[in-house]
């Protein structure tokens, strides 16, 4: 963060100064007591099931400077040599803070949005883009509205351009997010059934995205997909009003697209296609169609901000998957694992699902499967559906780990999957051991699951077999 004051965080807060602390200026923002490092500023916020400021000792103790609150901050911090900022409303004090910071370094922003596929694109736009751009980005998936806000305070003075990923859960969350960052490119990647126990509907959920495309500027720039027909229709809707209105997919009057695709075993091979201009020979080595389409929404971005499509092919190759969203690699004697873990909802289910399957190996393709959260009435209808695309793709193993488990295993073996291919398991340190036990020489693994579910720990077991024994040669 661009260094401050307490009085000029305080003045950016729209707070109240009530106790001066140390002198020094404060470079950093953090809203977890475990992340204060010295000379750090807590933000006390309250949310549904903390309140920031049964933490403030903590917060002292492990060497804050600055302390912002909107509840009494108790004795031992008035006693403490600790700046003390008392606000309204801690979360709406972060929110103009980051407004504050964003406005000051003043680079091109960048949003994404989309129901599947936005920490990637964020991801691989940013590897496009810092060759000729100096880019901050959204670090992980810190997309909500703290998340968003912690993002834009890693500006610093030398940024160009702000790559931020927007998610929601519910109505009207996209359009504050947007008057926070305040973008001039606005990406939607797609619009899918997530998030359903807040929306009646999958075109409400279309409705949501779109808020970031009614905030962005008459000058902006929208970015959509035109192989999704509720993201292609915006194009329509906003093409009045927003000057430069751009699609992007394998469908052939997309403006960026893939002309002649096919995947190998080692990525995707095409003409990237740009309106106006001739074809760009392209290698992604990176597998699955919608991570060609992640790439391609990333492909559209560079070419908006000035990338012309040689420069943008030559880095393609050295693209990577961001951490727990794809990548593969392996635990020796063949086996590999693709480590999906981050997060999880229906159609990316079916996608992964759809990569495991095609993807080669010698032996078993397995695939662990944890619940997918905040699908409200849509919940075991959708893991049952996971389940018989399991099963139709032959997949040879499931386990199933959660509340739902036993509602993918009932869809797997009403596709045809055979029972004793099928495991359920209550966590994922329970499918872990299991698994760990079970691999084989040239078994290839998908790992999958929504956040909250831990998937990564079953991950953490294969690697911890790997550390202490080969994988077993025979059965």
């Amino acid at each position: 963060m661009i260094r401050m004051t307490a009085s000029e965080l305080s003045r950016a807060c729209a707070g109240r100064l009530l106790q001066e602390g140390p002198a020094a200026s404060i470079e950093t923002v953090v809203i977890d007591s475990r992340e204060v490092v010295p000379g750090a500023c807590f933000f006390a916020i309250v949310g549904a099931r903390t309140n920031g400021h049964a933490y403030l000792e903590a917060a002292i103790s492990a060497g804050a400077s600055a302390l912002v609150v909107h509840q009494d901050p108790g004795q031992r911090a008035r006693d403490a040599e600790v700046a003390i900022i008392e606000v309204n409303d801690t979360t709406a004090a972060l929110q103009s803070l980051a407004v504050d910071v964003r406005t000051q370094v003043d680079p091109r922003v960048v949003a994404v949005t989309g129901s599947i596929g936005k920490t990637s694109t964020k991801h691989f736009t940013s590897d496009l883009l810092r060759e000729r751009w100096d880019v901050h980005s959204t670090p992980g998936n810190l997309n909500n509205h703290w998340g968003l806000p912690l993002s834009l305070l890693g500006l610093e003075e030398h940024h160009e351009i702000m790559v931020a990923e927007m998610g929601m859960s519910g109505p009207g969350e996209i359009r504050d997010l947007a008057r926070i960052a305040s973008p001039e490119i606005g990406v939607i990647t797609n619009v899918a059934p997530v998030h359903m126990e807040f929306f009646a509907s999958v075109d409400d959920v279309a409705a949501a995205k779109a808020e970031l495309a009614e905030e962005l500027p008459s000058t902006g720039t929208l970015i959509v997909n035109r192989d999704d027909p509720r993201t292609a229709s915006m194009a329509t809707r906003f093409a009045a009003r927003i000057d430069c209105v751009l699609t992007f997919g394998q469908d052939i009057m997309s403006d960026i697209r893939a002309e002649g695709a096919v995947e190998s075993g080692d990525g995707w091979r095409f003409q990237l296609g740009v309106r106006g201009l001739d074809p760009t020979e392209v290698f992604l080595p990176l597998t699955g169609s919608h991570t060609l389409m992640n790439f391609l929404a990333a492909a559209a971005i560079a070419h908006a901000l000035g990338s012309p499509p040689e420069t943008i092919a030559a880095l393609a190759p050295h693209l990577t998957f961001p951490a727990g969203r794809g990548g593969t690699y392996d635990l020796g004697e063949g086996v590999r694992i693709i480590d999906d873990s981050y997060n999880a909802s229906p159609v990316a289910m079916k996608q992964s699902l759809d990569r495991l399957s095609s993807m080669p190996t010698t032996s078993r393709r397995i695939f662990a499967a944890g619940d997918m959260l905040e699908l409200g009435s849509w919940s075991e209808r959708a893991h049952h559906d996971v389940g018989v695309h399991a099963a139709r793709l032959g997949i040879d193993l499931l386990l199933a780990v959660g509340e739902y488990a036993d509602s993918i295993a009932a869809g797997a073996a009403a596709g045809g999957m055979a029972a004793h291919r099928i495991f359920c398991f209550a966590n994922a340190d329970d499918a872990g051991l299991a698994l760990a036990e079970e691999i084989d020489a040239g078994d290839l693994v998908l790992v999958k699951g929504s956040r909250a579910i831990h998937m990564e720990r079953i991950i953490q077991a294969l690697r911890q077999r790997q550390a202490t024994s080969r994988p077993r040669a025979e059965n």
